[in-house]
């Protein structure tokens, strides 16, 4: 009897994947991506991802020697007890152009809701944020950001 417990309770347990962190302690998303493509449509596709209307909105874009940096926020709606709210969430797009490939990283992730106590660097909780809503906002934040990458290696390719 007591096998049957152990084992229910595993299968009731959710498994929670471990968000990428850098040396630093901080998240970020990276990858390097090989592409059998000259590196002057590769940086003519970096260039005009960040025109494109996607769910990131873009504050600033800056275009440096291949390398393309964008700054921006996604707005992640969080509903709890009966009511709904949007936390924007700023990030910060880099991509890298190389010989035959791209580079891309996305860090610098900060729930930003001004005037508001949903204001910090999204590694660290703070104490007057409830943990239902924080792993909220850390797991719609992490599936956002997926679609981006998503989207960004697609675009690359030339599928849109």
């Amino acid at each position: 009897m007591r096998y049957c417990y152990i084992i229910l309770l595993l299968i009731c347990t959710r498994a929670t994947a471990q968000l990428p962190r850098n040396d630093i302690d901080q998240y970020e998303y990276t990858g390097e991506i090989h592409l059998n493509m000259p590196d002057s449509l590769l940086m003519q596709r970096a260039k005009s991802f960040f025109r494109q209307p996607f769910i990131v909105h873009w504050d600033s874009v800056a275009f440096v020697d291949g390398t393309h940096t964008g700054k921006g926020y996604i707005s992640v709606r969080i509903n709890h007890r009966l009511s709904g709210f949007n936390i924007p969430v700023d990030l910060k797009l880099e991509i890298d152009v190389k010989a035959n490939g791209y580079r891309y990283s996305i860090r610098h992730l900060e729930a930003n809701k001004k005037n508001t106590k949903y204001v910090f660097p999204l590694e660290q909780k703070p104490q007057n944020v409830e943990t239902a809503i924080y792993e909220k906002l850390q797991e719609k934040s992490h599936r956002y950001i997926g679609s981006v990458i998503s989207m960004l290696k697609r675009f690359m390719q030339g599928d849109f």
